[in-house]
């Protein structure tokens, strides 16, 4: 009988090493996580903490980074990529005089398509009283992003452009003095 506990007891001692060595190996994969996310590193950190979690499937400490990661990337701004093109894209020539604000919308527009070769696509979404898109500006400009552009544009027409993900939102400058409604 003797002899049958001792293969018995050599087996749960395998069992506790081979338990320990994945307790090991989980604590390393979360402390790499955990330096990358500190460094920035969030989509390093994101898988690491996935990888914790197959592993360990309620470890509180990747659930609460990886909740935390969720939250950021709800957060971050849609149009961070629709920025990047306009940032990316060279206008060799802008030059208004006197030109509403909606026939330079309009232009941009085009000019975004044409000078990308048609691989951007600058879509407005114009909310703004229609007095304000009847506004006109001046304003020439050369060899400059057209992210540049819409921000001096921005600057002459009192309006802010936001980037979201598949569209520019052009919306009256905060601060900028509301028009009140006509009273009947």
């Amino acid at each position: 009988m003797k002899t049958l506990r001792l293969p018995l007891l050599g087996g749960f001692a395998l069992l506790a090493l081979s338990v320990a060595s994945f307790a090991e190996s989980t604590q390393e994969l979360l402390t790499q996580a955990q330096v990358a996310y500190q460094k920035g590193e969030v989509e390093t950190a994101k898988k690491l903490f996935k990888a914790v979690l197959q592993a360990d499937p309620r470890n509180p400490t990747a659930i609460s980074f990886l909740k935390l990661i969720a939250g950021m990337e709800k957060k971050k701004p849609a149009g961070s990529s629709t920025q990047k093109q306009l940032e990316a894209l060279i206008v060799p020539k802008v030059e208004f005089k006197e030109a509403t604000l909606g026939s330079v919308l309009d232009f941009l527009k085009q000019t975004a398509a044409k000078v990308s070769e048609g691989k951007t696509a600058v879509n407005f979404v114009v909310q703004l009283p229609e007095d304000q898109v009847k506004k006109t500006v001046t304003l020439s400009l050369t060899n400059v992003p057209m992210s540049e552009v819409l921000r001096y544009l921005g600057g002459l027409a009192d309006i802010d452009f936001t980037y979201e993900k598949y569209a520019v939102l052009v919306k009256p400058h905060v601060g900028a003095p509301q028009t009140a409604p006509a009273q009947q």
